[in-house]
């Protein structure tokens, strides 16, 4: 089955590949329209249906909100539902925060949450602070501004000459430290390399700092090292700059704590948040302002200047607000730091395997590393695709990952994303382990022979 499908990845572009008509899905799991079973270990498309599909209930507090008002001119008006959601967001918000906002995708809640600083800094008369200084190895949108203050190659490429290439440091990539270096001594160098890169760029122009709790996609899962995020928390108050916590992917449960920047015990400036907000029942995102940051606006009793056609629309809040009481009542974010910790228990076990590099995460946001050499870290030749193989022997065994590339140096380096639904038991963590073990198994015995690994 592999050679097949290395032959197919080598030879025939993704745009002809069949993709199979989903009929219903239901827990962990989605069905096609032949009755083919998967385990959803994306949470449809990258840790957004951190409840899984099909929740009793939902649909009815969408229909009722629906009868009622599905969108007004909050330019003028208001509605309880839209207050009542936001005073529950910001309490599941760490302590501190005061002030949130709603949008729809991601993107824009990055977009507005950069929009956020740079007005900070011009109400307190520190107009020329505009740079926003973000890591490689790290992706925080997909318009043409958030790939410009990301730094993932892959996606940036197509737009360079549309790229202003603001300021990037390194992505604190444990797996990958030079040779010899604790991770606690990697924390600290990667944290001076930040510091250097806000003095080399003149620190009176930079505005924020924004960075995933965990690098999600970009990289495949990658905690940072240990002190790290402490460290830059300091530089960023050291300097005059705002801390933001990319927690679309992070947020909500997905590794462990409400928010993912909790488990490192740092408090971030503003929250940009998305994808399990709504748990995949409607699109919602938001940017989550602490007092720090809201006090100057009310001090210059200055609007937000942040705002788009469905922003704060009175479903999404319901939606919303259903899934933080769902949260609660149902102990989700405890699930999915123990499910997580077992999950990455037995990953670790698939090191054993000559091309697993490394397997790493937190909460049920997790990787794997594929490397041609285990002891030099060596990746396979981009043409392969290896990640590919790996996703799609999975998929014909039932299981959904997420495939991610360039994680050396932006171009090469194959990996894959795990990020099952947070409701997720030990029985199916087993499941995915004997199917990701059989897949690698197979991938590892055709690599080792095809000969166009040798030529490529």
């Amino acid at each position: 089955m592999i050679n097949n499908l290395i032959h197919s990845i080598l030879v025939c572009p993704e745009v002809d590949r069949e993709y199979p008509i989903i009929s219903h899905g239901e827990g962990i799991y989605i069905y096609d329209t032949d009755g083919k079973k998967y385990i959803d270990g994306t949470s449809g498309s990258a840790a957004v249906a951190n409840l899984g599909h099909s929740i009793d209930g939902i649909s009815q507090i969408v229909k009722e909100q629906m009868d009622r008002v599905a969108i007004i001119p909050t330019h003028t008006f208001r509605t309880a539902e839209l207050e009542s959601y936001l005073d529950k967001l910001i309490r599941f918000a760490p302590e501190g925060f005061t002030r949130a906002w709603t949008v729809l995708s991601g993107t824009e809640a990055v977009e507005q949450s950069l929009k956020l600083a740079l007005q900070y800094h011009q109400l307190n008369n520190n107009p020329e602070r505009y740079k926003i200084i973000s890591r490689w190895g790290s992706y925080h949108g997909n318009s043409v501004f958030t790939l410009d203050v990301g730094g993932m190659a892959i996606r940036r490429g197509a737009y360079e000459q549309w790229l202003n290439n603001f300021p990037h440091t390194s992505p604190a990539y444990n797996y990958r430290r030079p040779e010899g270096v604790t991770e606690e001594d990697y924390g600290l160098q990667c944290a001076q390399e930040f510091e250097k890169c806000i003095i080399e760029n003149d620190p009176e122009t930079i505005a924020a700092f924004i960075v995933e709790p965990v690098v999600g996609a970009a990289l495949g899962a990658v905690p940072p090292p240990n002190g790290y995020m402490k460290e830059v928390r300091r530089i960023c108050d050291k300097y005059g700059v705002l801390f933001i916590a990319d927690e679309v992917l992070t947020g909500f449960g997905r590794i462990g704590a409400n928010f993912g920047i909790e488990r490192f015990e740092v408090t971030p400036d503003i929250i940009a948040t998305g994808k399990g907000i709504s748990a995949g029942f409607t699109p919602l995102s938001a940017i989550i302002a602490h007092e720090k940051v809201a006090r100057v606006f009310e001090k210059y009793k200055a609007a937000f200047l942040g705002g788009h056609t469905f922003a704060c629309n009175p479903v999404s809040a319901q939606v919303g607000s259903f899934v933080i009481d769902y949260i609660e009542e149902n102990g989700i974010v405890e699930n999915a730091k123990v499910m997580g910790e077992y999950f990455l228990s037995e990953l670790k076990k698939l090191e054993k395997y000559p091309i697993v590099g490394d397997t790493r995460g937190m909460g049920l946001l997790l990787g794997i590393e594929f490397v041609m050499c285990k002891e030099t870290k060596k990746p396979f030749p981009k043409e392969l695709n290896l990640n590919k193989l790996v996703v799609n022997g999975a998929f014909e065994r039932g299981v959904v990952i997420y495939p991610g590339k360039g994680s050396v140096d932006g171009v090469n380096g194959d990996h894959v994303l795990i990020s099952p639904p947070l409701i997720i038991n030990k029985e199916e963590i087993n499941i995915m382990i004997r199917v990701l073990e059989a897949t690698i198994i197979e991938v590892s015995e055709a690599v080792k022979s095809y000969s166009t690994v040798r030529v490529l």
